[in-house]
């Protein structure tokens, strides 16, 4: 089918084409630079994938206690190979009858190992002990990753009808083999996940894809309209450039599965960044990254700088392994003990190969002078609170707010917490959360209009409650943080149950409305969807197991949230209105007799809030804040492209001498250039090898001429060796000139 836009292509491509043929000599007509743009992302797959959990989890190797990662190659060992009898949501994922058993990719268990439970394995006298010696061994017994291996990964056996705790087989041929068992649990999970999505498919892609591309993807149906993209925007705004967009993702970075077996992946970042450099022929490659801010566990890694060379982490201007081994900051590891723990169970060389420092690599292996850049995250940008704004002014409009009433505004982040040895304390997220956050309720208030009573807060939905990440106290019965939920609990009117399981009443003099807004999500996926209504809409209720409040997952009718509780626009709306969400009181005090309490509902009769969830800005159907946010990241990206060389490079020469070469190269402008290193090889195309011991300092300016030599001594007369030089403006902003050559006499 040919759409007006190519069409349009066509027409503009034909008449430039009779243009240039026209003239005497088709100076307008030489060929445009390209510019590479390299999108990059969760990519959480439309359709379930067994692979994806484990990429993803990988990453988080640093912050996970010890064992919650073994039977995979971060901590070895072999573990079991779970495998489930299909309940209804696993057989509808996988086409498979129910009761069938299956492991984690779908396929029907048919070896003749029995399916049983893991507390089998469990030291003497009550199990075999296998645990500890082909799993995790931990003295004490359990670790912690038992009790979800156990209590979060179950299934019933249709033989007997019982329901099994920790099922696997003990296999070594099994399909687990290899894999961390918690992520196989994980496995699982997603496929309850997927089958509560609608047409139980994950839409996250196809929103990112179709802001990265517009119609042009070639991965889903076209929209009726064109889409508002940040392709056709850049291409509008910067005529002089070819743009060209190629996109990867975190989870299938390199061509190279699970197991670690070559697999070619189409839309891997070596993948994306080989078609650049060797079919695209581009000579920059501009990253950019669809997220408000990054963090070191995700994007960024231990050993990151920024854009204004400054190390990421919580502390400004240390990396965020600095920021980890200095105990003396006040922030990570308070002690030498602890952090010896940490460095002990998470040696730097293991964690997991970050997106920005791995696509670092992987380009420069492919080309070594690529000039790669790195975008800012465009939540730095105002537009970015602008986006948020159109936003809130959509939902006000969509539901018909009356503005003399009072209206409550929650933004809404994922939230972080300190982890295993309070490592994780030093990730750039925390910093960076509370500065858009700040940006954006500073844009709104100035300029939102509201006659009634109106109040705007930040706050995270997870690692914010609980007796693990946020106990509470009398003194403190929110905790130290106040979470999503929490907020919402003292700005409805009317009565509910707080993690101390007391009864709160908060009268009807609070918010008719309060509209929950996501300042960190920006696509439909599992934690937009569904998180953040399981952890933030619920009552607080008793958990016997736990000895303690947590919150209500399940909706106001008792069932799981599911497709059946959103729109097109992907919001949800819950009154509370004094009959939903049940709770029991007062059972931290008397956990036996606490049945006969009363119970009590969250919410008003007399006066009701209604709570407004809202969906992402590129999961709304109808494009509120799309614009604004689209220009944010276009400005991130051309603020990119139009940073300063590092240095402009007049010439760079290699002479003969004996047995040394000497170089000498000139640069005509030097902006924010620390100094030069210098790599030599055998041959052209060879492995590159630095060969000064410091840096060789620069002396050059924005607008002066500067002339650099070094002399490579001991080497080899009669020997070709080719140098690059390498300009250094941070350790992660760099870029190689060359090669030249010669011959030692």
């Amino acid at each position: 089918m040919i759409t007006e836009k190519t069409l349009k292509i066509f027409l503009a491509t034909l008449l430039f084409f009779v243009f240039c043929i026209s003239l005497p000599y088709p100076a307008h007509c030489a060929q445009k630079k390209k510019i590479g743009i390299l999108f990059g992302g969760a990519g959480t797959p439309t359709h379930y994938r067994g692979d994806w959990p484990v990429q993803f989890f990988n990453f988080m190797f640093d912050i996970f206690e010890p064992g919650f990662l073994a039977g995979g190659p971060l901590e070895g060992k072999s573990c079991y190979t779970i495998i489930h009898y299909a309940n209804e949501a696993e057989a509808a994922i996988c086409g498979v009858e129910e009761g069938t058993p299956i492991d984690v990719f779908c396929n029907q268990y048919t070896g003749s190992y029995p399916v049983h439970e893991l507390p089998v394995h469990e030291p003497p006298p009550w199990g075999d002990d296998d645990f500890r010696l082909n799993c995790f061994y931990s003295d004490p017994f359990p670790p912690s990753v038992y009790y979800p291996l156990i209590f979060g990964n179950t299934t019933i056996d249709p033989a007997t009808g019982n329901l099994l705790f920790g099922p696997h087989v003990d296999d070594p041929d099994g399909a687990g083999i290899g894999m961390a068992d918690f992520l196989e649990m994980a496995d699982f999970s997603m496929m309850d996940t997927y089958y509560r999505m609608p047409n139980h498919t994950m839409p996250y892609t196809e929103h990112l894809e179709k802001w990265w591309y517009g119609n042009d993807t070639a991965n889903y149906p076209p929209d009726y309209q064109e889409p508002i993209n940040v392709k056709d925007r850049l291409q509008e705004l910067l005529p002089q450039y070819n743009i060209v967009v190629r996109h990867g993702w975190d989870e299938y970075a390199e061509n190279v599965d699970i197991f670690g077996i070559p697999k070619q992946y189409p839309d891997s970042y070596e993948t994306a960044i080989d078609d650049l450099i060797n079919k695209d022929k581009v000579d920059t490659i501009i990253v950019a990254y669809p997220e408000p801010m990054y963090s070191n566990l995700k994007q960024y890694g231990h050993a990151w700088y920024d854009n204004n060379d400054q190390g990421s982490s919580n502390i400004p201007g240390k990396t965020y392994k600095e920021c980890v081994e200095d105990i003396n900051d006040g922030v990570g590891p308070a002690t030498q003990e602890e952090l010896d723990t940490f460095l002990t169970n998470k040696p730097w060389y293991k964690h997991e190969k970050h997106p920005f420092p791995l696509i670092k690599y992987l380009a420069e292996s492919k080309k070594p002078t690529i000039d790669l850049r790195f975008s800012r995250s465009y939540g730095e940008f105002e537009e970015y609170g602008l986006a948020e704004l159109d936003m809130l002014n959509y939902t006000v409009d969509k539901y018909n707010i009356h503005k003399d009433t009072s209206l409550k505004v929650i933004l809404l982040n994922h939230g972080y917490s300190s982890m295993y040895m309070n490592a994780a304390a030093c990730d750039c997220y925390l910093r960076m959360a509370e500065d858009m956050e700040k940006r954006v309720i500073t844009r709104i208030k100035n300029n939102f209009s509201w006659a009634g009573k109106f109040d705007l807060v930040a706050a995270p939905y997870s690692y914010a409650e609980g007796n693990i990440y946020d106990p509470p106290s009398k003194e403190t019965p929110f905790g130290k943080v106040m979470s999503t939920g929490e907020a919402v609990e003292t700005s409805i009117n009317g009565t509910y149950v707080n993690a101390l399981g007391d009864v709160v009443d908060n009268g009807i003099d609070n918010f008719d409305t309060i509209i929950i807004m996501n300042v960190y999500f920006f696509a439909e996926d599992n934690d937009v969807l569904y998180e953040t209504r399981e952890l933030v809409l619920g009552n607080n209720i008793y958990s016997q197991g736990e000895g303690s409040y947590t919150r209500d997952e399940k909706d106001a009718d008792g069932t799981v949230h599911n497709a059946d509780d959103i729109d097109e626009d992907y919001f949800t709306v819950r009154v509370f209105d004094g009959t939903v969400w049940p709770s029991t009181p007062g059972c931290l005090q008397d956990p036996k007799t606490c049945k006969n309490n009363s119970t009590v509902y969250k919410g008003s009769a007399q006066k009701p809030t209604k709570v407004i969830v809202c969906g992402t800005i590129l999961g709304n159907a109808h494009a509120a804040g799309r614009q604004n946010l689209n220009e944010a990241e276009v400005k991130s990206i051309i603020e990119a492209i139009q940073e300063p060389n590092i240095v402009d490079l007049k010439y760079l020469r290699a002479a003969s001498l004996t047995a040394a070469v000497k170089l000498t190269w000139v640069t005509t402008s030097e902006t924010g250039n620390k100094g030069f290193n210098i790599y030599r090889a055998n041959s052209a195309d060879g492995e590159y090898g630095k060969v000064n011991d410091e840096l060789i300092p620069s002396s050059g300016g924005s607008s002066t001429t500067a002339r650099y030599k070094f002399v490579d001594t001991g080497i080899e007369n009669g020997t070709k060796y080719f140098y690059m030089v390498e300009a250094v403006k941070n350790p992660v902003r760099t870029k190689k000139y060359g090669p030249v050559s010669a011959r030692p006499r």
